[in-house]
């Protein structure tokens, strides 16, 4: 899923599974990456039926019974602003 230049699929997983408080909870080889914060499900991935690729559902609100929001990561650009979104909550997560 690379897209010429900048940060891939797999560049992403990899980035996200190097953060520190993220779980990667991921059944098998061919399963989407799932991951968990605090023992809790906090980001997965699903293609878009529409056909307009591949977004993560994730919880950047406050705990548990924060809905998942949808984050397009279909373009370089878009899976490096899902990854600096992500580390940013987990380290505000990590103060608390």
């Amino acid at each position: 899923m690379a897209d010429g230049d900048g940060m891939s699929h797999v560049d992403l997983v990899k980035a996200l599974r190097a953060i520190d408080g993220l779980v990667d909870v991921t059944g098998g080889e061919t399963d989407r990456p799932n991951f968990h914060l605090r023992h809790a499900p906090f980001l997965h991935f699903h293609n878009d039926p529409g056909g307009g690729g591949l977004y993560a559902d994730v919880r950047l609100g406050g705990g548990k019974g924060t809905d998942f929001e949808p984050v397009w990561a279909s373009t370089p650009d878009e899976r490096e602003e899902l990854l600096r979104r992500v580390r940013k909550h987990v380290r505000r997560a990590a103060r608390r």
